[in-house]
């Protein structure tokens, strides 16, 4: 298991609860036995608000990430899991291509900039 790594395992809809649906994940990081994964790969963009937007990196690298379709990581939304878990119940997909692994860092660490613009330019548009 590697940053990087893309697995497709059950995501509650909240701490809380036990209903859920099985989601690509992607992996951004681990310390000891606890993987922290990005929770939503998803190909559904079109149609999204430009706010939303700002939150999904576009995958390069799909095809060679074992995705059907062009998708999106959605930044927004991190959970951890225990590798156990993952490696029991987590089916290996693929992995994002160097390339998409720098780009999706670099990504990450511009949302602020990004999230700062867009308020900027809608505080000018809606005064």
């Amino acid at each position: 298991m590697a940053v990087g790594d893309i697995y497709r395992i059950f995501v509650k809809f909240d701490l809380d609860s036990l209903e859920g649906k099985e989601r690509y994940t992607v992996e951004i990081g681990k310390t000891h036995f606890t993987v922290v994964v990005l929770d939503s790969i998803t190909r559904q963009y079109e149609g999204k608000s430009d706010f939303i937007k700002l939150h999904y990196y576009p995958i390069r690298d799909w095809r060679q990430a074992g995705l059907k379709k062009a998708s999106y990581i959605n930044i927004s939304s991190t959970i951890s899991f225990d590798f156990r878990e993952i490696l029991k119940s987590g089916k290996y997909t693929g992995q994002l291509s160097f390339t998409d692994i720098k780009e999706l860092a670099r990504f990450i660490q511009t949302y602020k900039k990004r999230l700062e613009a867009y308020n900027k330019a809608n505080a000018k548009e809606n005064p």
